[in-house]
C-alpha cells in the first residue's frame, strides 16, 4: 500500500532553490535604463576625482555609499573642509526619500528574515523601484499585480536592483579610472542630465508617471533657490503625491462592460 503524500503546505520562504526565472524577469525589467544609469555612475565617479577626492576614496564611496545624489551632495562640502557632521546631515537629507521608499515595500517582503530584508533595503533603488512595481506592456509602464510569494517577490525585486547596481558600479568605477584623461569642463555635467533624461524616460508612459514627473519639476524649479537643498526634497514629496493621487483616480474610474458574445458567432 502505497503511503499518501503530506497535504501540508510549505511556507513561501521553505520552497527550496532560488527563483531565478523571477531574478531574470527583474533585471529584463529594467534593462533598458542600464544605460543611463551607467553614464550617471560614470559621471558622478568623474566628478569626484575632479572634487578632490583619491581614487581609493572615490572607489569607497562607490562601494559604501551607493547613492549618485549623496555623493554630488557631499562632494562640495568634503572638498571645503567642512564637518564631518555637516557631511553626514546633507547626505541624509539628501537620501530622505528612501524612508518614504521603504515605507512602500514594507508589506512586500514581511516574513522574511532580518537580514534578507536589511539587503534588500540597502539595494533598493529609484529605478529599480519603479520597475519592480511596474512591467513593460505595450510600452506603457502597468502596476504589479502583487499576488506573487514573497520568496518570488524577493528575487524580481533583486532582480531589477542587482542590474542597476551592476551599471552603476561599473561606470563609476571606469569615471573614476578615466578622470584624469577627462578634461575640467561644465560640459560634463550635461552628460549627467542626459543620463537622468535616459532613465525615467521609458518610465513616462503611464499616467501617475508622467504626474509625478510634472509636480516634481515645477516644484523642484520653484524652490531651486531654496536654503538646505529644500526645493529638492519638496518636488520628491510633490511627485510622490501627485503620483498616489493620480492612481487613486485611475482605480476608481469604472471599466467599460464587455460586449455579450453570441452564442455561434463573434460578439457584436
Amino acid at each position: 500500500m502505497k503511503p499518501q503524500a503530506s497535504t501540508t503546505a510549505r511556507p513561501d520562504g521553505a520552497e527550496q532553490g532560488f527563483a531565478w526565472d523571477a531574478f531574470a524577469s527583474g533585471s529584463q525589467a529594467i534593462g533598458s535604463t542600464v544605460a543611463g544609469t551607467f553614464c550617471w555612475g560614470l559621471v558622478t565617479g568623474v566628478a569626484m576625482v575632479k572634487g578632490g577626492l583619491t581614487s581609493s576614496q572615490a572607489l569607497g564611496m562607490v562601494v559604501l555609499v551607493y547613492s549618485g545624489t549623496a555623493q554630488l551632495a557631499a562632494l562640495p562640502l568634503m572638498s571645503a573642509g567642512a564637518a564631518l557632521t555637516a557631511i553626514w546631515v546633507t547626505a541624509l537629507l539628501a537620501n530622505l526619500r528612501f524612508v518614504v521608499y521603504s515605507a512602500v515595500v514594507a508589506t512586500e517582503f514581511r516574513g522574511l528574515p532580518l537580514a534578507q530584508r536589511l539587503a534588500l533595503g540597502w539595494m533598493t533603488t529609484d529605478t529599480g523601484l519603479a520597475a519592480y512595481y511596474g512591467r513593460s506592456a505595450g510600452g506603457a509602464w502597468e502596476a504589479s499585480t502583487g499576488d506573487e510569494p514573497v520568496r518570488r517577490r524577493a528575487a524580481r525585486f533583486l532582480g531589477t536592483n542587482v542590474t542597476v547596481y551592476a551599471g552603476w558600479s561599473i561606470g563609476s568605477i571606469i569615471g573614476v579610472a578615466l578622470a584624469g584623461l577627462i578634461p575640467d569642463s561644465p560640459r560634463i555635467a550635461f552628460v549627467g542630465v542626459l543620463a537622468i533624461m535616459a532613465l525615467i524616460g521609458p518610465m513616462l508612459a503611464a499616467r501617475p508617471a508622467l504626474a509625478a514627473a510634472l509636480a516634481a519639476g515645477i516644484v523642484a524649479i520653484v524652490g531651486r533657490g531654496w536654503p538646505w537643498r529644500m526645493g529638492m526634497f519638496a518636488a520628491i514629496a510633490a511627485g510622490i503625491v501627485a503620483a498616489v493621487a493620480m492612481a487613486a483616480v485611475a482605480a476608481r474610474r469604472p471599466t467599460a462592460p464587455s460586449a455579450p458574445s453570441v452564442p455561434g458567432g463573434p460578439p457584436r
